[in-house]
């Protein structure tokens, strides 16, 4: 052997080394390790990858976070660095200083089998803690927004409007942060108004503005907007012919109107998708020829969705016109739960011998699934040994969910039109007959919650267990308020009375009735706010009352699905309660910590 091999043959293999620290408990050893294996390669992203699983392990989350945002940026497919990051990016104890790679983020945000969402806050926080977009900000505080837009694009595009970052995260999903919110709301205000449109000539202004359409279509058209700014995107939305003709002027005013105003709207449902490959600019025709190749695939989905039973009851048909109108939520990104994981997750309520299931054959029923994104997941995480059941009042939203089921590969998900409540009316070969059932956020909106519960109980296996989520009547106290004051402009209220309304509840301080809402995904697109704020129907329940029909029904209480944190305290007040913890000792919690629970009571049961 020459000298020269004998000697790279020596060399410690510091990646091993990491690996082998891992197995034996040894992280600060690991760290170091891995440190060396990054500094001695490093434009190698699994590295980077492994020194960030185990700086999150030791509890450095920042670093955790800027070492996969790095690997990301060397190696933009990495989907379980993508993935752990969004994970991070959903902890509240993720320092707002880390040192994220930019371009890490923007590979994120390609991947959507994550929660994008997470990742675009994220990436907005990244972007406002320094640099052109914090100065903006800045200055929207000090000197108002309208000033602040004005100086970004009045004379000249700046370059914060360049920043791929902020053009990727616009493009790929909504986000939750009021102050980026108020910026870009000006921005639309001030190139509607205030800009000639041959200025969108310029390439990056156009960039722009296109990408500011794209996420007002994701937020459903969810912000406010003046009178002149609504009669200005009535002026622009007239005549779409010279738009099929191929005119870019046309095209410039067509991404113009939709700053304000839905695709749907605009184009109708009488164009062809070959008729659009004539718009230009370019990139306005791929948005185009996409948004009416998806929505004919959602009508011809919709009409052979197949129906079990009939809607007859007076409520259910009332929350379905909601939902036909509104499908909820409008989703392009799903957290994909690996069945190795599930079963771990599954293992925090169950005992091992319960999971039996898992390794079968089995049936879930996704009772009232909205547009799909719980039963894409489920078929997912359950595998494709699963036959998982998903349905709902509403075609639309189902047409929906079959639509995203095929570009997610969920090809053992079956989806069908029906009311939960009146299954019985579909057959009996449903009775008994799922191992797993998971209903959330739905109960709640029925006449009758725990009638309709009593119906999933009879589909219920003997050995099954059920996922459930409902409203706490405690935590949607302040909602129950907001519905009495003046400015509540009622369920089934116009889009224009939602966006004046949302305006008012975004401009309330967080402690006022309704102010806090703005701590909600849900406050952030036009579909999901008519769900959390202006629903038809709404009936929360109380722990007692959950608690009273567990007993009376022969169920036994399995655990909440909890944030990280929330079951130490509540052993801190309980010491004497081990998991999951008593009904009866979590309403005492409840009461003293009346946000816990701000989303729903989330938890599992089973037969006793």
């Amino acid at each position: 052997m020459p000298a020269a091999r004998a000697r790279r043959s020596r060399r410690p293999d510091w990646s091993e080394r990491g690996s082998a620290a891992v197995d034996l408990g040894d992280l600060d050893a690991a760290r170091l390790y891995f440190a060396e294996a990054v500094r001695r390669d490093r434009g190698n992203a699994r590295h980077r990858y492994h020194l960030a699983v185990v700086e999150e392990g030791l509890g450095s989350l920042g670093a955790a976070a800027a070492s996969l945002t790095e690997a990301l940026r060397l190696d933009a497919g990495m989907a379980d660095a993508a993935r752990r990051l969004a994970l991070l990016a959903g902890r509240s104890d993720l320092p707002a200083d880390a040192p994220l790679s930019a371009a890490g983020l923007v590979a994120a945000l390609a991947h959507d089998t994550i929660d994008r969402e997470l990742v675009a806050e994220l990436a907005l926080r990244h972007l406002a803690a320094a640099g052109p977009l914090g100065a903006a900000l800045a200055t929207g505080r000090i000197e108002g927004w309208h000033a602040a837009a004005r100086g970004l694009c009045l004379d000249r595009a700046s370059p914060v409007l360049s920043e791929p970052l902020l053009l990727a995260v616009l493009r790929t999903g909504c986000f939750r942060n009021p102050e980026v919110e108020r910026l870009l709301t000006a921005l639309r205000r001030v190139v509607a108004l205030e800009l000639p449109p041959q200025r969108l000539e310029e390439r990056a202004l156009f960039d722009f503005t296109l990408a500011l359409a794209l996420q007002c279509q994701l937020n459903e058209h969810a912000w406010a907007a003046s009178a002149a700014e609504e009669s200005r995107a009535q002026e622009l939305s007239v005549a779409n012919a010279r738009l099929l003709e191929g005119d870019p002027a046309a095209g410039r005013r067509f991404v113009l109107a939709s700053l304000y105003l839905p695709f749907s709207g605009l184009l109708g449902d009488r164009i062809d998708v070959q008729e659009a490959h004539r718009i230009r600019p370019r990139a306005l025709r791929e948005v185009v020829v996409r948004h009416l190749a998806e929505a004919a695939g959602e009508r011809e989905r919709a009409a052979r969705m197949p129906r079990l039973g009939a809607i007859a009851e007076a409520t259910a048909r009332e929350v379905a016109q909601q939902y036909e109108a509104s499908p909820y939520p409008r989703w392009t990104s799903v957290g994909v739960v690996a069945p190795a994981r599930m079963r771990r997750m599954l293992g925090r309520y169950f005992e091992a011998g319960e999971l039996a299931f898992l390794d079968r054959r089995c049936e879930i029923l996704i009772a009232g699934c909205g547009t799909g994104q719980q039963a894409v997941q489920a078929a997912l995480a359950y595998g494709p040994r699963a036959r998982v059941l998903a349905i709902d009042l509403s075609a639309a939203s189902l047409a929906y969910a079959a639509r995203m089921a095929e570009r997610f590969g969920a090809a053992n998900v079956q989806f069908a039109q029906a009311d939960l409540q009146a299954l019985h009316a579909a057959g009996a070969e449903l009775a008994g007959r799922f191992d797993g059932i998971e209903c959330t956020g739905v109960l709640h909106h029925l006449a009758q919650p725990l009638q309709a519960w009593r119906a999933l109980i009879a589909c219920l296996a003997e050995d099954g267990r059920m996922f459930l989520g409902l409203y706490s009547a405690l935590a949607r106290r302040s909602l129950t308020d907001l519905r009495g004051e003046a400015a509540w402009p009622g369920s089934g209220c116009s889009d224009a009375a939602l966006r004046a309304f949302r305006q008012v509840l975004l401009d309330r301080p967080a402690d006022a009735i309704g102010g806090d809402l703005k701590t909600s995904r849900d406050f952030y697109t036009a579909s999901n706010f008519r769900d959390l704020a202006l629903h038809v129907s709404e009936h929360p329940l109380t722990l007692p009352e959950i608690a009273g029909f567990l007993d009376a029904n022969g169920l036994a209480f399995c655990g909440f699905q909890l944030e990280p944190g929330i079951f130490q305290r509540f052993q801190e007040r309980f010491p004497g309660e081990t998991w999951p913890g008593s009904l009866a000792s979590w309403a005492q919690f409840e009461e003293a910590n009346p946000r816990t629970f701000a989303g729903m009571y989330n938890f599992w049961s089973t037969r006793r």
